[in-house]
């Protein structure tokens, strides 16, 4: 994840520790009981990498608790978010007088079926994918997940929902980046951009995306 995000953004990715390290008891007590293992392993590593990339930024490793809606809530004056994916786990806070908001999301490279793609994508981006922006199957995922980095770095600034045909993605294949427009009848252009801008890797095994609001 670090080579989407700019030097402001500290970046961490979950190693085999990190996989087993405890959350600390104030993130602990907002993991529901309920939680598969599998979650649980998640949310794990989630916040280690989060306390490693406060750490990396110099701040100390303070808890990243959970919020009703299960995003983190990360402590005053920092932004941040967290993705995981199989074996993949990944964290990146920013200061937020340097950074206003960010998100960041992994997938697994896997072709989408055609429901999911229709639930993805708007006809516009599947025009694209099957016309001049090329035929990889990767790309209704890389859709998929610059969506979930939009919102992730949309809704702390605007505490709405955004569903995937809320947002429009323009890629750049060459450059490996992303603009995403912002279509929601409830868009608050007073509270948050309409349009953001993003960065995409595809590997083998993973499609990675971020977006960085900036603070200016």
């Amino acid at each position: 994840m670090r080579d989407l995000l700019p030097g402001a953004v500290a970046v961490a990715v979950a190693d085999a520790s990190a996989w087993a390290e405890e959350p600390l008891p104030e993130e602990a007590a907002t993991l529901s009981e309920r939680a598969v293992p599998a979650r649980r392993r998640e949310f794990r590593a989630g916040r280690a990498c989060a306390r490693r990339a406060m750490t990396a930024l110099g701040l100390p490793p303070v808890p990243v608790p959970a919020g009703r809606d299960r995003a983190p809530l990360w402590p005053p004056r920092i932004v941040g978010s967290i993705s995981h994916t199989g074996d993949y786990c990944a964290a990146a806070v920013a200061r937020s007088g340097a950074v206003r908001s960010l998100g960041i999301d992994a997938e697994d490279n896997l072709e989408l079926d055609e429901p999911t793609r229709q639930l993805v994508c708007l006809p516009e981006e599947e025009e694209w994918w099957r016309g001049p922006g090329g035929s990889e199957p990767y790309w209704p995922t890389v859709f998929f997940s610059a969506k979930e980095s939009v919102y992730k770095a949309w809704f702390p600034l605007v505490g709405g929902w955004l569903g995937f045909h809320d947002v429009r993605v323009e890629p750049d294949p060459r450059a490996g980046t992303f603009t995403a427009r912002i279509l929601a009848p409830h868009r608050r252009p007073d509270l948050a951009p309409e349009v953001l801008h993003g960065r995409f890797a595809v590997s083998p095994d993973l499609v990675r995306t971020a977006v960085v609001v900036p603070a200016d």
